[in-house]
């Protein structure tokens, strides 16, 4: 009889936890690791949305906490848990992942034809003289226009130099010395 007067009491009273009322259905309140996964599923589209690894951790938390909820631990511990996790998710991600993905994606983003260049031997094949603004190389069988660290050097047509870097459309050359 006390039970039962319990449940009537229940099924009259939402439970409200952090201002979020769950829903009664059919007499029950909502079990909170079902409310857990729903905002565990809110970050996840949160996350690809932004592709930026901006809530991944708390999606993590979340199914935590709703793992925890499943097995009948009490909503603060739940939250403990939650928020436990994300941080040290957080934390792992700042320390060891983030950086790696930022590598990457640098490597990416940097690397262009003229990067490979770097190192190798070309041919002038229109003299070089870089206070004329004037010279081109052939490298890889590509021309480019070129010119030298050193404006007053000028390098003949023919002579063989190293690529040394770029500079905005222009491959910095030095000459090779021949022995």
């Amino acid at each position: 009889m006390f039970k039962s007067g319990l449940n009537s009491l229940n099924h009259h009273i939402p439970l409200t936890i952090i201002g979020i009322t769950l829903m009664e259905r059919e007499g029950n309140v909502m079990e909170m690791w079902i409310l857990w996964l729903i905002l565990m599923v809110v970050f996840i589209v949160i996350e690809g949305i932004t592709l930026g690894l901006t809530t991944v951790w708390c999606a993590v938390g979340s199914l935590a906490a709703a793992i925890c909820a499943y097995f009948g631990a009490n909503v603060g511990i739940q939250i403990a848990v939650m928020v436990i996790v994300s941080i040290v998710c957080f934390f792992i991600c700042l320390k060891w992942i983030k950086p790696q993905l930022d590598a990457r994606h640098a490597k990416k983003e940097n690397a262009t034809n003229a990067d490979r260049l770097f190192g190798e031997e070309a041919v002038v094949v229109k003299e070089i003289n870089t206070l004329e603004s004037k010279g081109q190389v052939k490298v890889r069988g590509d021309v480019w226009s070129a010119k030298t660290s050193d404006p007053n050097k000028v390098i003949p047509e023919g002579a063989k130099v190293k690529v040394i870097k770029t500079e905005g459309v222009k491959l910095l050359v030095e000459e090779i010395k021949e022995a």
